[in-house]
């Protein structure tokens, strides 16, 4: 294997762990509400407000809670069918 086959490859698995663990953490997130609301036999509707860093490519950016994510919940909660399916 030559440098730049090095390169390349260092560079893709660099592109992809962001996104790998954040599919990961998001499947452990759905575990989790599934499970809290088979133990209380209710819909739980959360808002996440991620204050970890999140990258692309090495470059940091973050993602905050704005006013249409607060609407989104709100519109959840109307929208979401009371008994457990």
């Amino acid at each position: 294997m030559s440098f730049g086959d090095l390169f390349w490859v260092f560079f893709i698995i660099t592109a992809l762990q962001p996104m790998l663990h954040q599919r990961f953490l998001d499947a452990s997130r759905q575990r989790l509400i599934a499970r809290i609301e088979r133990q209380r036999n209710s819909r739980l509707i959360l808002l996440v407000h991620r204050q970890e860093t999140m990258s692309l490519l090495g470059f940091p950016f973050f993602r905050f809670i704005n006013i249409d994510d607060s609407e989104e919940v709100i519109r959840a909660i109307h929208m979401t069918d009371p008994q457990p399916g």
